[in-house]
């Protein structure tokens, strides 16, 4: 019988022999590097180079796909005048008037990103607090994979460069501040440190360090984007169940430990949703999910490799691919995609990640069909996996079928397999012996072509200054409708238009946010979340005839009606028309002319429409 020291052991894969990560001053100087080197990129990047580019949003949320943009300027604006606290009630104050814009309807989970956002608004303003959070989203990204690489045992050049091509990814150009959350893919690194803890079985105990490690990172990412908390714990479960099958049940019930972390920030970051629902009931029109949009905006693994149109070398092949990154088919514009998913395109691994996926294949083929067969890479099960759930017809639509359609675009999940990739070539590249000079040399040699090959074009001074006309112009549009006004006066918008999510023809989801953002006491009737019987006046105030309709909006209490010419097909010359034929003259227009404000007479005793049960 063989002893107990004589039993064979389990092999561990080989682990990178050079220094690990230590809080020291060595380590503080090359994060703050780093740090420093993202800074200056990013502002030559955008052309935030001075203060007045600064106040102007790389992202307004007028061209398109950016157009979700207002959103999250709507969400930083609430959180700057106190209406938008983690863990209490969203009652926007200012939004949903005569009433208030109810926010508690549908789980917000990064509840922390928008209120720390607000709070810098309120010594910089909106638009430069969120120029600040996505810079600093894509500043963190790089230390993330930086600390995640050092944590993992590699040398400190190519765990910065690394650093640089996460952080620096396509993905977060593409996405910015139209996407904020989605931008805020920092901490992703981490998680991958420890999935790979836990399918190696190196988690330790579970009052050690590395798992109270894992606990209160797994809570920090239940309070963040629900696709990518998602994807971390499929990870950890999939790691903990393949050592199931090798250990026991040890790892199965860290892992549960680690999913009732996230499940518990997740719950933390709803308690004003639960509570409001039990008040007011549930309300299943606030959000709606379709299959079709699950297959839509599907990853594809060729998006992958496909650069975007703006690229200084390779835009052509994205151009053929994409097209003018438009849903439907324009002969004039030729594409050899259908339905390039989310637009702009942000699936590009760049060439470094290219790179690194052939290798990773590569060795994975070579341990397929070598001699002395051995395991694939971690890294190949993982990227596989995510392929298999995020690829059109995957698992999740397989889910979606059952009627799971919560995660509708899981082409963001391509953000998974990026960092997966570095990690997987900066571990081996630690390996080689080659001198200091020489690997530092090298490393840089691929920050010079991470920032070159998957950034865009820098944002030109005309650019910005295009992008700051239609700012001021809202601005003073706005500010010569709160000077004519008494505090608090209420504003109708036209065209009529839900919240969130419903976008009516030529007026995106959140454009009637435009004079919320610039105002200071006024209060609008846009903004209140759908699906609540007490916002049906909204839709049938209009359907009367005109001078009725009017009437009514007056005997409710409104000032004036906010009207956005996009929303109508002649541009609202007939409603223009219409209330000046009326008698009302008083008639505020922007300069950049998208956009009307009429003055009208509200009731000194208004009846108000019925409203929320409090």
């Amino acid at each position: 019988m063989k002893t107990s020291s004589q039993k064979k052991s389990i092999p561990v894969p080989s682990r990178v022999e050079t220094d690990c990560f230590r809080w020291n001053g060595a380590e503080t100087l090359r994060i703050g590097l780093l740090i420093l080197l993202a800074v200056i990129a990013w502002c030559h990047i955008t052309g935030r180079t001075t203060e007045a580019a600064w106040q102007v949003p790389v992202e307004y949320g007028l061209k398109g796909p950016d157009a979700d943009a207002m959103g999250a300027f709507a969400g930083i604006k609430a959180a700057e005048e106190g209406d938008f606290i983690p863990m209490l009630p969203k009652n926007i104050t200012r939004l949903g008037a005569p009433y208030y814009g109810n926010w508690n309807d549908t789980p917000i989970i990064e509840e922390w990103l928008f209120f720390v956002t607000g709070f810098i608004a309120k010594f910089v303003g909106v638009f430069a607090a969120a120029n600040a959070s996505v810079m600093l989203s894509q500043v963190l990204a790089c230390v993330g994979l930086y600390v995640a690489a050092r944590l993992l045992g590699c040398k400190w050049q190519w765990a910065f460069a690394g650093g640089i091509a996460f952080g620096f990814a396509q993905f977060a150009f593409a996405r910015s501040i139209h996407h904020f959350s989605v931008t805020s893919y920092w901490y992703i690194p981490l998680c991958l440190v420890i999935a790979e803890w836990m399918t190696r079985n190196e988690m330790g105990e579970s009052r050690g360090r590395r798992y109270l490690f894992a606990l209160v990172t797994s809570f920090i990412v239940g309070m963040q984007n629900p696709y990518y908390t998602s994807m971390f714990l499929q990870l950890v479960l999939l790691g903990a169940f393949y050592q199931y099958f090798r250990q026991g049940w040890k790892p199965v019930l860290q892992s549960f430990g680690l999913v009732g972390a996230s499940a518990f920030g997740f719950l933390l970051m709803n308690v004003d949703t639960y509570w409001y629902r039990f008040i007011h009931g549930p309300n299943p029109g606030a959000l709606t999910r379709q299959y079709l949009w699950l297959e839509l905006s599907a990853l594809k693994f060729v998006d992958l490799l496909i650069p975007p149109q703006d690229h200084s070398l390779l835009g052509g092949i994205g151009t053929a691919y994409y097209g003018e990154a438009g849903r439907s088919y324009d002969a004039n514009f030729p594409k050899m995609v259908a339905f390039p998913g989310e637009v702009p395109p942000s699936c590009y691994l760049g060439l470094l990640g290219i790179a690194c996926l052939v290798w990773l294949a590569v060795v994975s083929v070579r341990r397929l069909v070598g001699e002395n067969k051995r395991n694939l890479p971690l890294e190949a099960w993982q990227v596989l996996w995510i392929l298999a759930y995020s690829a059109v017809g995957g698992l999740n639509c397989l889910l979606g079928v059952l009627g799971f359609q919560l995660f509708r675009s899981s082409t963001r999940y391509c953000i998974f397999i990026l960092p997966i990739l570095l990690l997987f070539a900066i571990r081996r590249l630690s390996k080689n012996r080659l001198d200091t000079v020489t690997t530092s040399v090298l490393a840089g040699l691929c920050v010079l072509v991470a920032l070159w090959d998957q950034t865009p074009p820098a944002m030109s001074d005309v650019q910005i200054a295009d992008d700051a006309r239609v700012v001021n112009s809202d601005h003073e549009f706005t500010r010569q409708i709160e000077s004519s006004l008494p505090k608090s006066a209420m504003v109708f918008s036209l065209p009529v238009v839900e919240f969130p999510e419903s976008p009516a023809p030529g007026v995106s989801s959140y454009d009637h946010f435009r004079p919320y953002l610039h105002s200071k006491n006024l209060r609008f009737a846009f903004g209140a979340m759908k699906g609540r019987p007490w916002l049906a006046w909204q839709q049938e105030v209009f359907k009367q005839p005109f001078p009725e309709a009017v009437h009514a909006l007056e005997s409710y209490g409104f000032a004036a009606v906010y009207v956005n010419r996009r929303g109508f097909q002649d541009g609202g010359e007939r409603i223009f028309k219409a209330f000046h034929d009326s008698g009302y003259t008083k008639i505020v227009q922007s300069k950049m002319g998208d956009l009307f404000c009429v003055f009208i007479n509200p009731s000194q005793h208004p009846v108000l429409p019925a409203g929320p049960v409090n």
